[in-house]
């Protein structure tokens, strides 16, 4: 099931996260749901190795939104980005697929203030789990500035 398409409507900030390399941030939202994520044989394999239990994560991210409920790792957004929005979760600064660290290892849009609104992320992701949308901007922004 891809982005919920009428995101972040049905939704609500849980947090924000700082980009640890700078000071962009992104938000998150929820409430999250299990989904392609949740059964993805390798997704599952890495999560089980780990002794984690898989649990929604929600979104990361406002005007260029990842589902890491859906996100199955795969990279190809980090790799079709030419403004390098991207960038692995748990390897901060890392930007090739071979990068993360495994399957449980997720997208997040640290950069999303750079997308050119090309939408090629949208494009190559098997699971639809990006959404890219600038009126999403204003959102963000008055999201944020509540926030701090």
């Amino acid at each position: 099931m891809p982005i919920d398409e009428n995101f972040p409507k049905n939704h609500i900030v849980l947090g924000k996260f700082k980009d640890p390399l700078s000071d962009n941030y992104h938000l998150v939202w929820g409430p999250g749901r299990l989904a392609e994520a949740a059964s993805d044989e390798n997704v599952k394999k890495d999560y089980a190795t780990k002794g984690e239990e898989i649990k929604p994560l929600g979104i990361h991210g406002t005007f260029v939104a990842v589902d890491w409920d859906s996100c199955i790792a795969d990279g190809a957004c980090l790799m079709s980005c030419p403004v390098k929005v991207f960038e692995w979760y748990k390897n901060p600064g890392k930007l090739l697929r071979r990068d993360k660290l495994d399957y449980t290892d997720k997208a997040s849009p640290v950069k999303e203030i750079d997308c050119i609104w090309c939408m090629a992320c949208v494009e190559v992701c098997p699971t639809k789990a990006v959404k890219v949308d600038q009126a999403n901007l204003a959102v963000h922004e008055k999201e944020i500035a509540g926030l701090t």
